[in-house]
């Protein structure tokens, strides 16, 4: 792998809102920290970090339950207020905010990345495409990946490798859940092969 490697001792699998807590380092050195909770429900703002990653949030009130606003524009009004906020966080202790884009979420795919990227200047992304698929888009799911990773693959700052396992959600619909890398029902290979070269990686573990 030609990818530089980050170490997050609290990556771990399961509910959304716990995939990740803590400090992520490289070669020993602290490289960013993640956000507690998210952008629309934050907890104390990490210091003593050049790069702070969040999730946006949903307007469900939970970071593991999508909300039809989100991606509307109450949706598109909260993360624009939620993101000045963190930015003038940020800037304020000369840190680098990254975002990380979630399928449930007020930065859910593609398109809503990339307009945060050109709304929010100095703003970075910490990507996890498994993250941006769903149940439905499993089916096609080598298609997305391509898109994801081809297009904001060397945009990111950092990319977040997990599997996906099918689940039952709250309302008793197909969904899906993260896990560790490798296992589930994504191509572990096929992802390894869309990852642009020289951005740092962080595997999501058990």
């Amino acid at each position: 792998m030609t990818n530089p490697v980050l170490t997050g001792i609290h990556m771990r699998a399961g509910a959304w809102a716990a995939v990740g807590s803590g400090a992520l380092t490289l070669d020993g050195s602290v490289w960013g920290t993640w956000l507690p909770g998210t952008l629309l429900d934050a907890g104390a703002w990490p210091g003593e970090t050049p790069r702070v990653l969040a999730f946006t949030g949903s307007l469900s009130g939970s970071a593991d339950r999508g909300d039809l606003r989100n991606w509307m524009s109450p949706g598109i009004e909260a993360c624009r207020t939620a993101l000045a906020g963190a930015c003038t966080q940020a800037a304020d202790r000369s840190q680098r905010l990254l975002i990380v884009p979630h399928a449930l979420h007020l930065v859910s795919d593609l398109h809503s990345t990339l307009r945060v990227l050109r709304e929010h200047q100095g703003i970075g992304v910490a990507l996890a495409p498994a993250a941006l698929l769903t149940e439905g888009m499993l089916a096609h799911a080598e298609d997305h990946l391509a898109r994801i990773l081809g297009t904001l693959g060397p945009l990111a700052d950092a990319i977040i490798l997990h599997g996906l396992e099918r689940t039952i959600d709250a309302d008793g619909e197909p969904s899906v859940r993260p896990c560790p890398r490798g296992q589930g029902v994504l191509d572990d290979a096929l992802v390894s092969s869309l990852l642009p070269p020289g951005v740092p990686v962080v595997t999501l573990t058990a």
